[in-house]
């Protein structure tokens, strides 16, 4: 397999602080916590902005009602020109309605940037980000083929195993960007 060196910056985690509670938090309060980790770790899935706030508000597990309440102030700070919401064909989203297929950013970033994983898991990278990393992979060896296109992904985010999630993720970004 060729050598491939793929440009990317470093993945900036929110420094956590305490945030209010979801359950009870207005919606401008409630956005502004949200915004602030956009602001670190954009673009970035709402599921995974959704679990970054929970756990700074000392919330084990996101409810039914706690995440419509994420998506509702999502949606308020996109209508308000706030917030970015891409929807993406995610193959863990059940329809383009599931916020698990929205990346979220603040207005002035742009739509992808390429990191290294970071304290992300597999799941939560963007898929234009998986996209990006791919166009540079074909880029330096066109004649790629898929398992090595696999290999290469995980290699730049110092991940292992091909696993049935990486194979999904990544066969949809093949399908639907190549």
């Amino acid at each position: 397999m060729t050598e491939i060196n793929i440009n990317h910056v470093k993945f900036t985690a929110w420094p956590a602080r305490k945030t209010a509670d979801p359950r009870q938090a207005g919606d401008a309060q409630f956005l502004h916590g949200l915004t602030e980790i956009v602001g670190s770790e954009g673009p970035m899935q709402a599921l995974s902005l959704f679990q970054t706030y929970a756990k700074a508000a000392d919330l084990m597990k996101i409810a039914a009602p706690v995440r419509k309440r994420f998506e509702r102030a999502l949606l308020a700070g996109e209508k308000g020109g706030q917030v970015m919401i891409t929807r993406e064909n995610d193959p863990e989203a059940k329809d383009i309605d599931d916020s698990v297929c929205w990346i979220v950013r603040l207005p002035d970033m742009p739509e992808v940037i390429v990191r290294d994983l970071g304290n992300r898991g597999f799941a939560d990278i963007p898929m234009r980000e998986l996209a990006a990393v791919v166009l540079e992979i074909r880029a330096a060896d066109d004649l790629m083929g898929r398992d090595d296109i696999y290999r290469a992904v995980l290699a730049h985010y110092g991940l292992k195993k091909v696993t049935a999630l990486v194979k999904r993720r990544l066969d949809t970004v093949l399908a639907d960007y190549f």
